[in-house]
Formats: C-alpha cells, structure tokens, sequence
C-alpha cells in the first residue's frame, strides 16, 4: 500500500501530516508506541526541513509518501529546491554535551537514526529525497 501526502512548508501543516499518518499506521495495525516513534522521526524530519532548508519559507512543497510492503514502512520525504544535505558528514550528537552547552536543540536527527533501521538522503534534480525504513514483522502476520 502506498499513501501520499503533499504540504507546504507552514508550522501549522505538521499537524495535519500527524493526523494523516495517525491514521495510516492504526489501519496497519501498529503499535500506539511504534506509531507514535514513527510520527516523531517524520515530525522530525519536516520540522529541521521548515527551519534549516526552507528557512521558514512558507510557500516551499515537501511530498511525503508512506509505503507498507513485506512488514516495512518506509517513507520518503521530498524536499524540493534545496541545497544538497549530505548525511554522511552530520555526527551523531552526545547528550552530555548538549545538556553541559545548555543547548535546546540538537538530537533530531541522533534520534532518528536510532529509530528508524535505514535513513538515506539521495539528490536528485534539485531536491533532497529522505528514505526512512522500519521493518515490522509482525505486521506480516496481522494481515
């Protein structure tokens, strides 16, 4: 199954993509906890986009699709016209030194990586392609 999901990149859309996958991953049947770790990495993800890539430009499109086959979900992200991000060179960030800088910020991506099994970044023609991937066997038996 797949399921898609087109947004501007405005604050108050990241409740609107919560409610959307909310509903997906209760029609899967997935756990409350592993639902909601799944809506934190995608609330995540768009959060540092509307920030850092967009820069709080409201009128930039993301595409997000959520795609559930053999027991793994995995979404993609589509951040057009951006800068290219390069995953490779962002370090995993330490919690005692964020809490010993008094720093807010910082673990969002740490987080996601922890979460999820696989996180990718591809460019492609001007965009920044986010693929996320969890595997849940379980999901194959509930079928």
């Amino acid at each position: 199954m797949k399921y898609n999901l087109s947004i501007k990149t405005e604050k108050e859309n990241l409740k609107k993509v919560r409610v959307f996958l909310e509903k997906i991953l209760k029609d899967l049947h997935v756990s409350d906890i592993e639902a909601n770790q799944l809506i934190l990495v995608v609330d995540e993800i768009l959060a540092n986009l509307m920030i850092h890539s967009a820069k709080n430009n409201d009128k930039k499109d993301i595409d997000l699709t959520l795609t559930e086959e053999g027991g793994e979900i995995t979404f993609e992200i589509y951040d057009y016209n951006s800068p290219y991000f390069d995953l490779t060179q962002h370090e995993d960030a330490n919690l005692q030194d964020l809490v010993r800088q008094k720093r807010k910020g910082g673990m969002g991506l740490t987080l996601v990586k922890n979460i999820m099994d696989e996180v990718e970044v591809y460019y492609e023609d001007n965009t920044n392609i986010w693929r996320l991937q969890k595997r849940f066997p379980y999901l194959l038996v509930k079928k």
